[in-house]
């Protein structure tokens, strides 16, 4: 049987293993648990604020038996961290009443410069050192490794950056995508900032005039990245730029050379690129806005109030100042700006109106009936007759007021108004159209609805016509004398008009509705060849039928033609 000391013994061999398993166990641990001087200052300093160690881990993203390790390596042992109390718990401090208003600007990310401006509204009057400090405590965040750029200055005039920025913000009420259209002066560091609704090249090119304007000339080179709207692609083992036909005209027409960056090299224009991060987090984020044209109106101000007379950071000198010594080095703008704007030929209707991105719009009447040119502003637009010379211009309407008929009633002036429709429908929608037009005939209407009973509609219709031929002041002036003699009859009122009112030209010949065409064969009968049905109304025929000697001489006169005609045609 084999006893405890009869049995072999571990190889020295295997042990060796072990312990080397064990040791690179320990290194790769060490290797982990490496902190960079920045961490470590940042553990430091919150646990001096009486933050503990799982608080401290998670906001740098370390682990806790690091942040102990640190705190202890440093004489600060953890068990006396929850005794050590913030320095400004000692007395009370301005940033006290304010603590919870800037913990939810923080948590929107909004720079201290702007927290500084809206809590000093508030009548807060402390420093800004305070303020950033408590700030930072708040916003602390693990630092990622970047990359190693040379740093490069640019000469006065000499440069100028270019780039777009897309933010979707509340415009009347509702979410928006807007475009920020950015440039940057290299050497003034002079910004200019405008919004607009896409990217469009004729909308990128409207956008360099205004910035153009803004600075009042331009740098001898414009930085740009890979957009579509500025170049085609690269060509040959250079990557030679293969630029857009009509950038390379915009270019020549103000004079500047285009610089295109490399793929994805953000930094060659980063003093531009660095402008959208700061016009983020001071201007837009917590902002509302009623439209395009308020989201501009206070980026201006915000541009020549806050960005372009601050202290910058880098140059630590006002860019509006600089940029009054970089004008004189810029290249003059030319007496009139680019055509930055989308051109189209459009065919005008006989009604003078225009369908512009959705919206309908009247136009003067001297164009309608014609092909004019348009051109598509991102904030107007343009009409142009037929020798190129601007006959109308308006801005576009607001977004809220996008897809409805504008009527300009001054458009219509040298257009002869349309006579009043003639009405359609049941007789009584008839009686109460031409007693609204002319209230003064109530009687006349009243007599013709005793005397003609069904047939009342055929004449009220032909009255209307006959207004509307002969106009309405010879109209209600024979129609009055009618009245008056208590003629309750349309084909009265026509013969007195055809006698007192000729007409010198006849009107075209139209297409005859079934209602027409029975007033045409009402015509040829004889006014009184209902009077047989008279007695049914239970009125006084001598009354009704006393006609003016005008009438009965207009009768005669109209039956004696008649008469000759038919002997006429029987010789």
């Amino acid at each position: 049987m084999e006893t405890e000391s009869m049995k072999p013994k571990p190889k020295r061999v295997e042990q060796t293993e072990h312990r080397t398993t064990a040791d690179q166990k320990t290194t790769r641990r060490k290797r982990r648990e490496k902190v960079t001087k920045g961490q470590r200052r940042q553990i430091l300093r919150l646990h001096d604020l009486a933050y503990g160690t799982r608080r401290i881990a998670k906001k740098l993203g370390l682990g806790r038996k690091v942040v102990r390790g640190v705190i202890v390596k440093h004489k600060r042992p953890a068990s006396t961290q929850n005794q050590m109390q913030p320095r400004s718990s000692s007395k009370a401090s301005k940033l006290d009443p304010f603590r919870e208003q800037i913990e939810q600007k923080v948590k929107k990310d909004l720079t201290v410069s702007r927290i500084l401006r809206e809590i000093r509204e508030r009548s807060y009057t402390g420093s800004r050192t305070i303020l950033a400090d408590y700030v930072r405590t708040l916003r602390v965040q693990p630092q990622p490794k970047k990359k190693v750029y040379r740093r490069f200055e640019t000469q006065p005039g000499e440069e100028l950056q270019i780039d777009w920025s897309p933010y979707r913000v509340p415009l009347g009420g509702k979410q928006r995508v807007v475009h920020a259209f950015a440039a940057t002066l290299g050497y003034c560091r002079k910004t200019h900032v405008r919004f607009y609704a896409d990217e469009r090249q004729s909308t990128l090119f409207e956008a360099h005039t205004h910035a153009f304007a803004d600075f009042d000339g331009v740098a001898l080179r414009l930085v740009y990245d890979r957009m579509a709207t500025v170049v085609l692609g690269t060509v040959g083992p250079n990557r030679k730029p293969l630029w857009n036909p009509r950038l390379l005209e915009f270019a020549r027409y103000y004079g500047y050379e285009p610089y295109l960056c490399k793929v994805a090299d953000p930094n060659r224009k980063g003093k531009d690129e660095r402008i959208f991060l700061f016009l983020e987090r001071d201007f837009i984020r917590g902002s509302e806005f009623d439209s395009f044209e308020d989201l501009n109106a206070k980026v201006r101000i915000w541009l020549d109030e806050v960005a372009n007379c601050r202290v910058h950071g880098t140059t630590r000198r006002v860019p509006d100042e600089v940029w009054e010594q970089e004008k004189p080095f810029l290249i003059p703008l030319p007496e009139s700006s680019y055509p930055a704007c989308d051109e189209e030929i459009r065919q005008v209707g006989p009604d003078a109106v225009l369908w512009i991105r959705g919206t309908t719009y009247t136009i003067p009447a001297a164009l309608a009936n014609q092909k004019v040119s348009v051109r598509l502003y991102t904030e107007h637009f343009e009409v142009l007759d037929r020798n190129g010379r601007v006959a109308f211009s308006r801005r576009h309407v607001p977004e809220q007021e996008k897809g409805r008929l504008v009527i300009d009633p001054s458009h219509y002036d040298d257009v002869k108004r349309r006579s009043a429709p003639l009405p359609g429908g049941p007789s009584a929608r008839l009686e109460d159209a031409f007693l609204k037009r002319f209230p003064t005939l109530a009687e006349l209407v009243a007599g013709i609805k005793r005397k003609m009973k069904n047939l009342s509609h055929v004449h009220l219709r032909t009255l209307w016509r006959l207004a509307d031929r002969y106009g309405e002041e010879a109209f209600i002036d024979t129609a009055t004398r009618v009245q008056s003699y208590r003629r309750f009859d349309a084909h009265a009122v026509r013969r007195i008009l055809e006698r007192d009112h000729p007409l010198v030209e006849e009107e075209p010949p139209t297409a005859l509705r079934s209602a027409a065409r029975v007033l045409v064969e009402l015509g040829d009968v004889d006014s009184g060849s209902l009077d047989d049905y008279a007695y049914l109304d239970g009125h006084n025929e001598q009354d009704e039928n006393a006609e003016s000697p005008e009438i009965t001489a207009a009768t005669t006169a109209a039956n004696a033609s008649a008469t000759g005609d038919d002997d006429a045609e029987k010789n």
